[in-house]
């Protein structure tokens, strides 16, 4: 009787395992899965997106063609909160003006000719996917770009940061924006109101553009 009952446990807990196992199993490869097709989608993305990109640097980037670029690709709400810690429509302006500044420098200026290779590298992480690609003129003139894309579960979201030559277009605002901070004795981080730490990077951005003017 006794070995019976054993056999029994044996082959409920057996049976219960492998159900769990199971679950566990289908739930890592629908995880894996979804971050295949949305690693996918993000460089689809690119594909598609930075024939539109490259025009406006070739055509000339102002604010019009740029605002608009932006809103259609831009994840600008989660850009603004990097900076200020909130949506603030101004700041994303300012920042906009800084984009439009750094398109026009000499670094980006020099290849805008090249050519987006095919050949891209994506990594789905938290709240981020990060594709790395080449652009190339030849085979012996090559650069490296990673376009940032918010990602939300395993959703796609929209471009956070456009990196080329090692150069961060969006993040790359902070530094004239802390020269400015030191040299007006502004201490940003003790600003608690988003809207006037937002102000104040309008104003170091501003005075940043107006100081650099190509």
């Amino acid at each position: 009787m006794i070995s019976k009952l054993k056999l029994a446990l044996t082959v409920v807990t057996t049976f219960i395992f492998s159900g769990f196992v199971s679950e566990t199993y289908i739930s890592n490869a629908i995880a894996a899965s979804e971050k295949v097709a949305i690693e996918k989608q993000a460089k689809d993305k690119v594909t598609e997106i930075y024939p539109q990109f490259i025009k406006i640097v070739n055509d000339g980037a102002n604010e019009a063609t740029m605002m608009s670029f932006a809103q259609d690709n831009m994840d600008t709400a989660a850009i603004s909160k990097r900076f200020c810690g909130a949506n603030n429509e101004q700041l994303i302006n300012s920042i906009i003006k800084f984009l439009i500044w750094r398109l026009k420098t000499e670094a980006i200026q020099s290849v805008k000719d090249y050519k987006l290779s095919p050949n891209m590298q994506s990594v789905a992480k938290t709240k981020i996917v990060e594709v790395k690609c080449k652009l190339n003129k030849s085979a012996s003139e090559e650069v490296n770009m990673t376009i940032i894309f918010s990602k939300n579960g395993s959703t796609l979201g929209k471009i956070r940061e456009i990196k080329i030559l090692e150069i961060p277009l969006i993040e790359g605002a902070k530094t004239p924006m802390k020269k400015y901070f030191e040299s007006n004795g502004i201490k940003i981080e003790a600003i608690k109101d988003a809207s006037i730490r937002a102000k104040k990077c309008c104003e170091a951005l501003d005075d940043f553009i107006k100081s650099h003017a190509k």
